[in-house]
């Protein structure tokens, strides 16, 4: 049985999806696809879904906020990336298709998306779970390089991030490193062509999807990507998938309202 926010209450589950291939200094081929694919993934188990594709800096900063504001309590929220994403000083951060604004370090506090504020402003919305998936763990660097403190290496991947209570965070691959280049069907990366098999499966708990999701990328790249979760407090069983009967009537109550797609 998956867990319920309570037995009075009708419990939303809503997710923001941003995919990002047109970037200046790095496109991308494969991004899109996979927040389009996941949207559809999350529409057929009863999500609304609202999904962005190839952001500036603007709209990924107001379509975040507009979407963290939209958040009731007891909602089960999913919010997904996939583009490219670098850490600094231990801070994540979600660069926008218009990186080429982004020239320094110092630009990125401005000109790209802080990684811990999104579940920050999710967070204060007290729902009943976040479940956060960062698939940006893709080679890159900014013009001036970015270089550790002491350290003339430039910080690989995104940096650890600590969960919440009722708060989920799954990366593409392990703090400090990149995912491997290539897609296995010429669509989507690795972790999200893997997490695509599994999204949907009723009754599946989400720690279990991620579990299996990470396994399954490990062995498909010989342990060259290795995913990375951590969680605070969860309740027991929390499902993105309920049984057939309980998608089917979701779905039928939210009929043609369930997507947002631009």
């Amino acid at each position: 049985m998956c867990a319920a926010a309570s037995n009075n209450t009708v419990q939303r589950k809503i997710a923001l999806l941003i995919g990002n291939n047109t970037y200046n200094q790095s496109p991308l081929d494969n991004c899109v696809n996979d927040a389009k694919d996941l949207s559809e993934a999350l529409k057929a188990i009863g999500f609304l879904v609202t999904t962005k594709l190839n952001l500036n800096f603007e709209q990924m900063d107001t379509e975040i906020e507009d979407f963290a504001k939209s958040i009731e309590p007891y909602d089960l929220v999913v919010f997904f990336f996939s583009g490219h994403g670098v850490q600094c000083n231990d801070r994540n951060y979600l660069i926008p298709c218009d990186d080429q604004r982004i020239q320094s370090t110092p630009d990125l506090k401005h000109r790209a998306v802080n990684a811990q504020r999104i579940l920050e402003l999710m967070c204060d919305k007290n729902p009943f779970v976040i479940v956060c998936m960062l698939d940006c763990c893709r080679t890159y660097s900014l013009p001036s390089v970015l270089k550790s403190k002491g350290s003339s290496a430039t910080p690989k991947g995104m940096a650890a991030m600590c969960a919440t209570t009722s708060t989920l965070i799954a990366f593409a691959c392990a703090p400090g490193t990149v995912a491997i280049d290539g897609s296995p069907n010429n669509r989507n990366g690795l972790f999200t062509f893997h997490l695509l098999k599994h999204v949907t499966r009723p009754g599946k708990d989400i720690i279990d999807i991620v579990t299996d999701v990470g396994y399954e990328v490990a062995k498909s790249s010989k342990e060259r990507q290795l995913p990375h979760v951590t969680y605070g407090p969860m309740p027991r069983g929390v499902c993105l998938a309920s049984t057939q009967n309980e998608i089917a009537e979701s779905n039928s109550r939210q009929g043609e309202h369930n997507s947002i797609f631009i």
